[in-house]
């Protein structure tokens, strides 16, 4: 969980405003982005369990898509 400091504006004794710095708030969208995809993701997941894949491959063949070699990772060099 984000912890943001934030002030709190009341209008006639009410609490009606939170004031949140711009880069907590940025921070608060991104997470509220990626929890929109994360839910997303399962629900796509439950809809095709069971169901056959299409490897990534046929799929590109089928659109006339090419696909972009893998690039391969060597390992640093350690001393």
């Amino acid at each position: 969980m984000l912890k943001t400091k934030y002030d709190l504006l009341t209008r006639n004794g009410k609490e009606q405003f939170v004031v949140v710095p711009l880069k907590d708030f940025q921070a608060l969208l991104q997470q509220l982005e990626d929890e929109a995809d994360f839910r997303a993701i399962e629900a796509s997941k439950k809809r095709n369990a069971g169901k056959r894949l299409i490897p990534h491959e046929q799929v590109m063949r089928e659109f006339g898509l090419k696909t972009t070699p893998k690039k391969s990772r060597s390992s640093p060099d350690r001393d």
